[in-house]
Parts: C-alpha cells; sequence; structure tokens
C-alpha cells in the first residue's frame, strides 16, 4: 500500500523559491515532472527541529553531518544522491524557506505526520521549491487495516515520505519490518516484484501517477480516488479496480483470494 493520499488524507504546501509564492494543494510528483532535471530531495529531519533553526542560514546548513539520512525520493531524470547533496550545499536559499511551508502545514496538520523536502534543479543547479506535508488517516482506517488482518494479509507500506514519519503509523499496528521509506515509482515497482516471489497473490493500493508502475507490476491494481476524485488517465487505466473510500479495500481483496 501506498501511504499519502492512500490511506492518509494529505495536506501540501510547497513555495515556489524564483517566484516568491506559496502553493497550495500541490501534487508533488507533478511538480518534479514539470521538467527534466528535477529531483525531490527527503532530508529525513524531524520538522520540530527545523523551527528552532536560524532563518538566515543556508538550507545546506541542515544537511551538514546528517548525510547519510537524506535520500532522494524521485526524479524526473536520473541524478544522484551525491549531485543533489552538492547543489543543496551550494544553494543561497534559506532556511526560513523550508520553515515557512512546515508552518503552514503545522497550521492545518497538527497530527505526527509531518515531513519537509526540498526540490533541487540539476540544470539550474539550485533548489526551485521547498516542500511540507501532513496527514491525518481516512476515516476508518484502523477498522480496515483490522478486517486485513482477519483475512490473513500481510500488510507492506511502500512510500516516498520519510522512515522518521512512517513510524508514525505503528499506532495502527503495522509491522516496521515492512515498511519501505523513500521509495521512488520504480522501487515501488521492484518491491511488489519481490513480494510476488513470496506470496501466491499481491494487491497494490495507489492514488497517484507514482504507484502507477507498482499498480501495473501487482496480480490486483487497486487505485483509490479518496484524495483525488479526478486521476490521470493512465492510472485509471492501470487499475484492475478503482474505489471512492478505502474502507471498500477489505471486501475486494476478500474477493480476489
Amino acid at each position: 500500500m501506498d501511504v499519502a493520499g492512500t490511506i492518509l488524507k494529505m495536506y501540501r504546501v510547497a513555495k515556489d523559491i524564483g517566484r516568491g509564492i506559496i502553493l497550495e494543494k500541490i501534487v508533488t510528483w507533478e511538480l518534479i515532472m514539470e521538467k527534466r532535471g528535477r529531483a525531490l530531495v527527503v532530508p529525513q529531519i524531524d520538522p520540530r527541529l527545523i523551527i528552532f533553526c536560524r532563518p538566515d542560514d543556508p538550507l545546506g546548513t541542515l544537511v551538514e553531518g546528517r548525510e547519510g539520512g537524506v535520500e532522494i525520493s524521485c526524479s524526473s531524470s536520473p541524478i544522484s544522491k551525491d549531485e543533489a547533496l552538492g547543489i543543496i550545499r551550494r544553494s543561497h536559499v534559506k532556511v526560513r524557506e523550508l520553515q515557512e511551508v512546515h508552518q503552514a502545514v503545522k497550521a492545518r496538520c497538527p497530527e505526527k505526520y509531518q515531513t519537509t523536502g526540498m526540490i533541487v534543479d540539476d540544470d539550474l543547479q539550485e533548489i526551485t521549491h521547498t516542500l511540507s506535508t501532513g496527514g491525518i488517516p481516512f476515516p476508518g482506517l484502523q477498522d480496515v487495516l483490522s478486517r486485513l488482518e482477519n483475512l490473513g494479509v500481510d500488510v507492506y507500506l511502500a512510500s516516498g515520505d520519510s522512515m522518521r514519519s512512517l513510524m508514525s503509523l505503528k499506532d495502527y499496528g503495522i509491522d516496521p519490518k515492512r515498511v519501505y521509506p523513500v521509495s521512488s515509482p520504480i522501487r515501488k515497482q521492484k518491491i511488489v516484484a519481490g513480494l510476488k516471489r513470496e506470496y501466491r497473490r499481491v494487491v497494490m493500493v495507489g492514488d497517484g501517477l507514482n504507484d502507477l508502475y507498482a499498480l501495473k507490476a501487482a496480480d490486483l491494481g487497486v487505485l483509490t480516488v479518496q484524495q483525488d476524485t479526478r486521476p490521470a488517465f493512465e492510472l485509471r487505466q492501470a487499475a484492475d479496480e478503482i474505489i471512492k473510500d478505502i474502507q471498500e479495500l477489505p471486501e475486494i481483496v476478500k474477493a480476489s483470494v
């Protein structure tokens, strides 16, 4: 299962650094795919710590000494972690740009599931956007997970977000050993392929274009439109089932086994 937009209702905010404007309710994947050379970098830093950083410090100070925790969640064309780190270290973008989007999300989503990141542009050699996301579980999530467990289903999560954020879901009985953080679209596809070697049947549940490959790779691809009621045509084509509410999932899984 995907997480953001699939089992959690998300609120996302980005700041376009060049234009100096805040973008609300954005789709992160679409923002990255606007042009080649963009990559979403997830520093895996607790957003609560970012609040206390000096606003006028360069954003690069946030990754110094924390390079091991920095990951590339997805990109519109190949870019290595070292290349992304180099762009961040040389950037003139200030910490305040990340603090601003985080505060906007925190005001709307005071729950534990919050994360921050930035988009780097390999062509411009600069940070073009700062981002923050927050999420709350869709109604009935605990019941859905309990019903799946009663069916003998092993639930795995594959998300582009950090492990720090995903660990907040352990209260719902999610086994941390079955959580794959910072998963790109290709990695999600590989995760599904790996699970198909271990299980008789694998169901993939997702909501966005970053789930497209995994939906196609699964024995049963379930597209949920609870977050976005107008999904891309490619997603509708790739899905075997389309649901409007995550609470529909157990019955679909039950019918497929």
